[in-house]
C-alpha cells in the first residue's frame, strides 16, 4: 500500500520548486499544464526530489520525467514504494 504521507512528501517537494500550492498538482501535472514547469524548474524537481528521497536518478530517468505521474515512476525505479 502506497502511503499517504510519502505521496504528500512528493507533491509538496515539487510544489515548492514549481511555487504553486500542492493542492494544484495531480499525477496529470506536467510542463504542458503548469506554466513555471519550464526545462530549468524540471532539473530544479529532479533535484528536489532527488534530496527529499535519498536517491540518484540517471540523466535518462531525469529527462523521461514528464509529469508527476512519470516522477512516481522514477521513484519506483529506485525502490521508493509511491
Amino acid at each position: 500500500m502506497v502511503s499517504d504521507d510519502v505521496s504528500l512528501r512528493l507533491y509538496s517537494t515539487i510544489a515548492t520548486v514549481l511555487d504553486v500550492p500542492a493542492s494544484d498538482l495531480s499525477d496529470e501535472s506536467s510542463p504542458d499544464t503548469v506554466a513555471s514547469w519550464d526545462s530549468l524548474n524540471h532539473l530544479n524537481i529532479a533535484m528536489a526530489v532527488e534530496g527529499e528521497f535519498g536517491v540518484a536518478f540517471s540523466a535518462e530517468q531525469v529527462m523521461e520525467m514528464g509529469s508527476v505521474a512519470l516522477i512516481r515512476t522514477a521513484l519506483r525505479a529506485q525502490g521508493i514504494e509511491i
